[in-house]
């Protein structure tokens, strides 16, 4: 494309001591393996500032990349106490970051790390302020899908937050996670069987992880353990947890009728909404008893073989929705070749975007490249590793889109890793129910970009939404 951005390497940027867009730098207080955090304080905020960093670089995945962007297109759009507050982001080419509040509390990980044994009360207290704090993300439209201790805090006061949304769906943006890897994602002890089939899109996931913990913090155990393996991930959906009263018989028979009904395989048989699973724990007399309050041992190996043979033909649910789509707000796709420099059709294909989304004032633009692949071996400069490509492409695609002037929640990028540009460019199209593909068709483009134009033709065939050729 004509104009490339200056890209500076992203550590570069962020050290102790320096100022970005007003933000000063303090300590870096975590690094993890998708990002680091740093405290900051800026004028005019009064609240303690984290920026989190995407990890850039050698040996850094590029999936870093795609949870950043994710976690700032879903905290730019929650308001919720249970959720830090979005204070800022930079420019992906200069400062990529993320400024939020720095909420108080430690991590639930770190009181089951130092062997607390929790009380009845206190697991009851946990559930019922997690439950609410869940329903206010579904409540916009948003699925956690990384529910675990270690992204719960808990301050001094008992009041819990949510954090890292790396991992998470919103469903009012195209899920980058779902097309990027089309795989189960997640921390292994907590993720729902639907998860493990690659499902993102079903809130009653989250009912599953909560669940989890409740068993977790009953019985200091884990219901389907720590597995490492996709067989072992697909055990949850045959294999039946232990009844947590067997392991500790204090435990109310209508607690653990609460608990199993969470850890059901199949997502109809949980309850269907956080609220519901907040008001049987507020209010355990409205609670109908089941056989799964009675049960103190293992199933029988008949009944576990009956399961097993059962789960072989395991199909997800129909994933209910917090919300059903707005036929005025339309997805459209900008399929933007980010290798070639004609300005005449950039122009027009900008002009194409603009004018389609100045009739559908609520619809969202998604401008999407793809790339064949990223190099096996990385050099140590930025731009020679797979995340440095990536965030190249990025780069490139928000540098196209600036002359639109599109609010950030009316626009998302995507870089696509695909030998078949087409075939991904319309599966992407029909998995987020996209209603155009905008995409270029120049006769004056170089014969190294001739592919491109394959692909043109093949989205134009097997697309199943409407195809605008953009030509000059």
């Amino acid at each position: 494309m004509d104009a490339r951005p200056n890209i500076e390497a992203v550590d570069d940027i962020f050290q102790e001591g320096k100022v970005v867009d007003g933000f000063v730098l303090g300590k870096e207080v975590h690094r993890g393996g998708m990002a680091s955090l740093f405290s900051a304080t800026k004028e005019g905020i009064d609240l303690p500032i984290l920026l989190k960093i995407p990890r850039v670089g050698r040996d850094q995945p590029v999936e870093s990349l795609i949870g950043f962007e994710t976690e700032l297109t879903i905290l730019r759009a929650l308001k919720s106490p249970y959720v830090p507050q979005y204070l800022g982001s930079g420019n992906m080419a200069t400062r990529p970051y993320i400024a939020m509040e720095r909420v108080g509390g430690h991590p639930l990980e770190d009181q089951i790390k130092e062997g607390k044994q929790f009380s009845i009360e206190e697991v009851i207290q946990i559930g019922a302020d997690l439950a609410q704090a869940v329903q206010s993300l579904h409540s916009q439209d948003a699925i956690h899908l990384d529910i675990k201790p270690d992204n719960i805090l808990i301050d001094e006061k008992g009041k819990l937050s949510l954090i890292d949304f790396g991992l998470s769906h919103h469903e009012r943006f195209p899920d980058l996670l779902a097309e990027e890897m089309r795989k189960g994602i997640g921390s292994a002890p907590y993720i729902a069987p639907e998860q493990v089939f690659g499902i993102r899109s079903d809130y009653r996931s989250d009912i599953f992880s909560i669940g989890v913990i409740l068993y977790e913090l009953l019985t200091g155990q884990l219901p389907f353990g720590n597995p490492q393996t996709m067989s072992g991930l697909r055990k949850r959906m045959w294999a039946e947890a232990f009844p947590p009263r067997a392991i500790r018989k204090e435990i109310p028979r209508w607690l653990q009728e609460v608990v199993l009904r969470c850890l059901e395989a199949r997502a109809d048989d949980r309850y269907q909404s956080a609220t519901q699973l907040r008001q049987a724990l507020r209010e355990p007399d409205t609670i109908t008893l089941t056989e799964r309050s009675e049960r103190v041992a293992p199933v029988s190996l008949w009944e576990s073989m009956k399961r097993w043979f059962s789960a072989a033909g395991y199909e997800p649910s129909p994933s209910p929705r917090p919300s059903k789509g707005n036929q005025n707000a339309p997805l459209i796709i900008a399929a933007i070749d980010t290798r070639q420099s004609d300005q005449e059709l950039r122009e027009r294909m900008q002009m194409t975007a603009k004018n389609v989304l100045l009739v559908y004032p609520e619809g969202r633009l998604v401008c999407l490249s793809t790339i064949a692949s990223t190099p096996t071996f990385e050099g140590n400069q930025e731009s020679q590793t797979a995340s440095g490509i990536v965030r190249n492409h990025l780069v490139q695609l928000m540098e196209w889109a600036k002359p639109l002037k599109l609010p950030p929640e009316r626009i998302s990028y995507h870089v696509l890793e695909a030998l078949d540009p087409a075939t991904r460019i319309v599966e992407f199209a029909k998995d987020n129910e996209a209603s155009l593909i905008i995409i270029g068709g120049s006769h004056k483009l170089p014969n190294k970009v001739a592919p491109w134009r394959t692909s043109m033709t093949k989205i134009v065939e097997e697309a199943t939404c409407s195809v605008h050729i953009v030509r000059v």
